[in-house]
């Protein structure tokens, strides 16, 4: 492992990503927005059933799956850092003879991700039953809808938060290594975890600064997703070249 500057370089992966997602727009945009589709349907569908509440953990729940979405960017921001100019191909195919590994990991988040969204439906029945309630003014005029949203939010917060530790545990170092290094998941995903723990405060910078853009992204300006989910690919790869190249 290559040593790390001890000031935190979030600006210059953010840079890069930057950079990257300059070089290739096109294809980038086209993969993001396969994703972006997938999420505005579900919005849409919860809102037609007048499940506002239920689009919480849905969207939270994105923090758990989104190293999954990288997998392709770090791809071709390899090859970007090495001049070269990736195709869409190079975005939608998993390559090297450690698939096996990246697929098992799809497999261990995405069950995280069905874990939290089933314990975040279930504290949503145990404040509102099973009932769909539209989000209106009752909220906030009602004490007893008041608190209760509080305290759902509070409740399914905390687990989506255990749940969102684990994802970026297992996620944001395992996922370059089975591509780049071809480590099988188990060492993959041993150095990840401790490298995070070894660089506690900057791996604690690096995913507030990421929930921080993403939430504001899904909350405030939607349709920037198309464009933020690459930038925010590629400079997980140059956190990944910083540490290990």
């Amino acid at each position: 492992m290559s040593n790390v500057q001890p000031t935190p370089s979030v600006m210059s992966w953010l840079a890069f990503g930057w950079h990257a997602f300059s070089e290739t727009k096109t294809i980038s945009i086209l993969f993001s927005s396969f994703f972006c589709l997938i999420g505005l349907v579900l919005y849409w569908a919860l809102l037609g059933v007048d499940a506002a509440l239920a689009i919480m953990p849905f969207v939270a729940g994105f923090f758990l799956i989104a190293p999954l979405l990288i997998i392709g960017f770090q791809q071709a921001g390899a090859l970007i850092k090495q001049n070269k100019q990736p195709s869409f191909s190079d975005l939608i195919r998993i390559k090297g003879e450690k698939r096996s590994g990246i697929w098992f990991l799809v497999f261990i988040l995405c069950l995280c991700y069905f874990i939290w969204i089933t314990d975040a439906l279930v504290i949503y029945g145990l404040y509102f039953g099973i009932e769909p309630i539209p989000l209106d003014d009752k909220f906030f005029t009602d004490p007893a809808m008041r608190d209760a949203l509080l305290s759902y939010l509070m409740h399914s917060g905390l687990v989506g938060i255990v749940m969102a530790i684990i994802g970026f545990l297992l996620g944001v170092f395992s996922i370059p290594l089975i591509i780049h290094q071809q480590m099988n998941f188990v060492a993959a995903v041993n150095l990840s975890v401790k490298t995070v723990f070894q660089y506690k405060w900057l791996m604690l910078k690096w995913a507030a600064t990421l929930v921080t853009i993403m939430a504001l992204t899904l909350v405030i300006a939607l349709p920037l997703l198309v464009v933020v989910l690459p930038i925010l690919g590629y400079a997980s790869y140059a956190v990944y070249a910083q540490f290990f190249e």
